[in-house]
């Protein structure tokens, strides 16, 4: 297991965040905190056989398009043929109301009305935040594979796009949005093996481009 600038001390979690701008210094000590919570969770893996390749610290994100910003920064390291996961948590907007945690590369702009269809489920729309937080014990941006161990009452459904399985190394926060773990699909199916949870592994549609032609003047 590698490191890039894991933080291994309070002094070191204080540098990374005088880059960010912070209103006090409450703010500071909860996301001190935060950090803290990931460095446990990475030990938590590591104590029980859970392999990583990389942990990245970075100012908190809310994107994905943030992450792309510092993953290039290490590059040399990640290569070329890694996955930032996207995450989208949706449910049925009438009936049984089943949940469904969809993850896919970044790139993809899943179809959610195909998506109904292959489910034979209900029209699926995201969830708010107050329910985000009582099913995965998080909030919007810092939503994770690794949040699927919150759901204690199995309530998510777990949806991974085939094509992940295909990538060297997959990108996912360690319950804090602020660090970034890449690992491999196989090893990400080994976690989910350890805390008992199944996944429906399917090709995820994307939504198909309409192409417009435009009268040239």
């Amino acid at each position: 297991m590698s490191a890039v600038s894991l933080p291994t001390g309070k002094g070191d979690y204080l540098q990374l965040f005088s880059k960010v701008k912070l209103s006090s210094k409450q703010e500071i000590e909860e996301k001190l905190k935060k950090c803290q919570i990931a460095q446990q969770f990475c030990e938590y893996l590591k104590e029980r056989g859970i392999s990583y390749s990389w942990c990245i610290r970075h100012p908190e994100v809310i994107s994905c398009n943030e992450s792309k910003n510092y993953y290039q920064r290490y590059q040399e390291y990640l290569g070329n043929d890694y996955s930032i996961c996207k995450h989208l948590l949706v449910h049925e907007r009438k009936g049984e109301k089943r949940v469904f945690l969809i993850i896919v590369d970044d790139s993809k702009d899943v179809d959610l009305k195909e998506l109904k269809e292959q489910l034979d489920c209900g029209k699926l729309e995201f969830v708010d935040k107050e329910e985000m937080h009582d099913l995965l014990h998080t909030v919007p941006g810092n939503v994770s594979l690794f949040n699927i161990e919150m759901d204690k009452e199995y309530k998510v459904n777990l949806i991974i796009d085939q094509e992940l399985l295909e990538k060297t190394l997959l990108a996912f926060h360690p319950l804090y949005n602020g660090m970034s773990l890449f690992l491999t699909p196989e090893n990400a199916i080994q976690y989910l093996n350890m805390i008992h949870r199944k996944a429906n592994f399917m090709e995820v549609p994307i939504k198909k481009k309409e192409w417009v032609l435009e009268k040239v003047i």
